[in-house]
């Protein structure tokens, strides 16, 4: 083979492996990226579209709307007009004469009507309800980009947690693995009994299957995410490894404007103007209307096509058309009775979920400072259990303690790293609540 062949093969060989190196990723970069390419987020743009849509569809009802119509009638039975003498010259006789006119068989109407609204609040509160309906849809977004957000990020954090404790395991495997050495060496020697090698080499065994159940969590949490980020399961993306320290807390304070209070005081503002639309439809309107075409008349259908200049007639009519709604069999006042009902319990609700928020606030407020003195307190007792650790080693190297000392300042340096990863990991979750109650999620980035 050429070397410029195995330059080649080498070249592709680094490549592929450069491509099936998995991207780690941000927590913001995972949260803009979930936003940008999020189905259920997709769908709820295309709602905000439709309230757009809704409103021009609303508006249109203003302009001017033009009807054209063409109609051509064959009178089975022949068809007949009847008048009385006053339409013959004659000026209202006391005994006015009837007489029938016999009309032709085929009559032909073709005609071009427009009409226009001059005055009619139903439309205008059509055009105000549409509105708002629009604003339900871009709270409604708010809310779906807030919650995808709350769920990257645990899922974001629960995914670093268990990246953290494989990684601390591969560095327990490791150092096992040293201690498996130095015992393999000594018992040749006969220095120790092969006792305390098997005890090591079963304690490695058990950091193993630890340390592969912790991976298939962490591989279960990347697929989750990956479905919220809209990738495909064969894409490789990683996480950053967990911060050494906890992230601050801004302390902003409750917010008075959260996506779902936001969503039930457009809703109740929705009723309202739901009630004035219904109510609008008391009040008259006023329309301009006209039309223009022709008419015509022949014996026979094919005269259609042969007499049809000298039997058309034109005709042309504008007006003004005003509409008096009269009684509507209480339909529009039980109709309001309903939408109030409604708003009531809109209102209800609203004073619900503040109460519910004040307590959710002061819970994660409890729960954040708790969570942080357990970090602290289990981060001191890692450093402890990790330097009783390192004396029972030394200890043991120099022949003083046993191995069952030492295997058990392993494990208790092995549970106190994991307690410490999992009090990390909540007060990662509570700190994303108590941001999310202020309003505040822009900090996760």
């Amino acid at each position: 083979m050429s070397k410029s062949k195995r330059t080649f093969l080498a070249l592709g060989a680094w490549l592929s492996v450069m491509a099936l190196q998995a991207q780690t990723m941000t927590l913001g970069e995972c949260i803009k990226m979930g936003i940008e390419r999020n189905l259920q987020l997709s769908n709820q743009r295309i709602d905000i579209q439709k309230g757009e849509t809704q409103i021009r569809q609303s508006r249109a009802l203003l302009l001017p709307q033009v009807n054209g119509s063409l109609q051509v009638i064959d009178y089975v039975k022949d068809p007949v007009q009847v008048s009385n003498s006053t339409m013959i010259d004659m000026d209202f006789p006391d005994n006015p004469q009837w007489g029938r006119v016999r009309t032709m068989q085929y009559s032909s109407q073709a005609m071009l009507q427009a009409q226009m609204p001059l005055y009619n609040q139903s439309i205008i509160a059509a055009i105000d309800a549409a509105k708002t309906v629009k604003q339900l849809y871009t709270l409604a977004y708010d809310k779906a980009v807030e919650t995808l957000t709350v769920q990257i990020a645990k899922v974001y954090f629960a995914a670093q947690s268990c990246k953290e404790q494989t990684l601390l395991l591969d560095e327990d495997v490791k150092r096992m693995t040293e201690l498996a050495n130095i015992a393999k060496a000594m018992l040749t020697q006969g220095v120790i009994l092969e006792t305390d090698y098997s005890r090591i080499s079963i304690n490695i065994t058990n950091l193993e299957t630890m340390r592969a159940q912790y991976q298939m969590v962490c591989d279960q949490q990347l697929n989750t995410l990956r479905f919220l980020l809209d990738l495909d399961a064969e894409d490789p993306i990683d996480v950053e490894r967990m911060e050494t320290n906890l992230r601050p807390v801004p302390n902003l304070g409750l917010s008075g404007n959260l996506p779902d209070q936001q969503l039930l005081d457009a809703q109740l503002l929705l009723t309202h103007k739901q009630i004035r639309l219904t109510r609008a439809g008391y009040l008259p309107s006023l329309g301009l209307f006209g039309q223009t075409g022709y008419m015509g008349y022949q014996e026979e259908f094919g005269d259609f096509f042969k007499k049809f200049d000298n039997r058309q007639f034109g005709m042309a009519a504008i007006g003004v058309q005003l509409s008096i709604p009269i009684y509507d069999a209480s339909q529009r006042r039980l109709k309001t009775r309903q939408y109030k009902y409604d708003s009531e319990k809109l209102r209800n609700n609203r004073q619900l979920l503040n109460a519910s928020i004040m307590k959710d606030y002061a819970n994660a407020t409890l729960q954040l400072t708790q969570n942080e003195k357990i970090f602290t307190t289990q981060s001191q007792n890692r450093q402890q259990a990790q330097s009783v650790y390192n004396l029972t080693t030394r200890r043991y190297k120099e022949g003083v303690a046993s191995m069952t000392e030492l295997l058990q300042d392993d494990m208790r340096l092995i549970s106190s790293e994991q307690d410490m990863v999992n009090a990390h990991l909540q007060y990662n979750l509570a700190l994303i609540d108590f941001l999310r109650l202020e309003n505040n999620l822009e900090a996760l980035k």
